[in-house]
């Protein structure tokens, strides 16, 4: 998936993160199917290239990590996605 933005996304850095968060966002949209639960909770930086986003669901935080990819021309595209849980129970 690639970024589809009006953008400049090589600008700074808050435009390159505001470009990474609308791709990570959109892919959320077309893949994560949600049984419930209150929603996208953080998007967090772990490293220039490495986001995670927490979704909050019933005693458990469902965690997708991000690594992204910036070509020369300033194109970027989600070069890993990996999904983890963070339990709440017993």
């Amino acid at each position: 998936m690639s970024s589809n933005t009006h953008l400049d996304c090589t600008k700074s850095t808050v435009a390159r993160s505001l470009c990474i968060i609308e791709m990570i966002l959109s892919d959320i949209r077309k893949t994560y199917r949600p049984a419930g639960g209150g929603g996208i909770s953080s998007i967090k930086q772990d490293a220039t290239w490495v986001y995670t986003v927490s979704i909050s669901q019933e005693e458990r935080v469902d965690l997708i990590t991000y690594t992204i990819e910036m070509s020369s021309d300033g194109k970027m595209t989600i070069k890993d996605r990996k999904e983890g849980v963070k339990s709440y129970g017993h």
